[in-house]
């Protein structure tokens, strides 16, 4: 019996690149009066949005602030949690959804995207 095919559709609306860059994260809580910091690495990045690996969890919906090296470049973002997974290393993958970036940084990140594409 023959199944039909299915055809893979990528729902992403911009190119996303495997990237693997050291970034600096700060995290407050202000409910829990909880603060972060720390480093992790990145693994890949959009235009809007980055998967990065880190030794700590975070819950959904948190808000780190990151500065993150892009070739010679050093960007600051925002980025809310909108996914979170731990790997079999222990270690935690988080899908981040970038908050607007500033118009010289949104430059900064398309050309370092279309760079490495």
């Amino acid at each position: 019996m023959d199944f039909p095919k299915t055809e893979s559709h990528d729902r992403r609306r911009y190119p996303r690149i495997k990237s693997i860059n050291l970034l600096y994260y700060n995290f407050f809580d202000q409910k829990e009066f909880d603060k972060r910091q720390g480093i992790a690495k990145t693994v890949d990045i959009s235009e809007c949005g980055m998967l990065i690996e880190c030794g700590y969890p975070f819950p959904l919906h948190s808000i780190l602030e990151i500065s993150v090296a892009l070739g010679e470049k050093l960007i600051s973002v925002k980025g809310e949690v909108v996914r979170a997974m731990i790997t079999e290393e222990k270690t935690y993958l988080l899908g981040l959804e970038l908050t607007p970036l500033s118009e010289a940084d949104k430059e900064e990140m398309i050309k370092y995207i279309k760079g490495n594409l």
